[in-house]
């Protein structure tokens, strides 16, 4: 990428930021612990930005950072090596394939829930945005609703689980 250029700056920023959910999703599922892939994400993306002059615009973004972020879970692993619940070498060769191979679907899976997520009514998306998005309590929802929140949990668990049956739908080539 060449230095002097702030459209391929902006250009490399703006895949960095598509790539930041399935990046923390890839390095998660290596380490099983969300705030060590916050870390390792963190980590893998500094070196991201140093590195972003060795980065060719229109080759895979993703397989490159994907591969950094790799190198960066294999060094904080040796850093946490006198923790007991460190996966080891083999199985992170195991998990690797299987994590990719999610990603894979990312975009696909992302797709059937957002048409999911369009055909629930806009008071069950308004509950869903309030506690996933807003990071609302079920007290505050129910106050903001006037519902108990019992009424407000047992409403997100049908919610969720309309959203599961439909994108399952979905995935197995249903109309619905």
């Amino acid at each position: 990428m060449a230095q002097d250029s702030s459209d391929n700056s902006e250009t490399f920023v703006q895949l960095m930021t598509e790539h930041q959910g399935r990046l923390y999703a890839y390095v998660l599922s290596l380490l099983a612990d969300p705030d060590h892939a916050n870390d390792v994400l963190q980590e893998a993306n500094l070196v991201l930005w140093r590195n972003a002059a060795e980065f060719q615009l229109g080759s895979n973004f993703r397989a490159w950072a994907f591969r950094i972020a790799h190198f960066q879970v294999m060094a904080h692993r040796q850093r946490q090596l006198r923790d007991r619940l460190v996966f080891d070498d083999e199985l992170l060769a195991v998990l690797d394939p299987a994590a990719r191979a999610v990603d894979e679907t990312y975009v696909e899976r992302q797709e059937r829930l957002t048409a999911c997520l369009e055909k629930l009514p806009e008071a069950q998306r308004g509950l869903l945005r309030q506690r996933y998005a807003d990071g609302l309590s079920l007290q505050a929802i129910a106050d903001s609703v006037r519902r108990t929140a019992n009424a407000v949990a047992q409403t997100l668990f049908r919610v969720r689980r309309t959203l599961i049956d439909c994108v399952s739908r979905l995935a197995e080539g249903g109309a619905n």
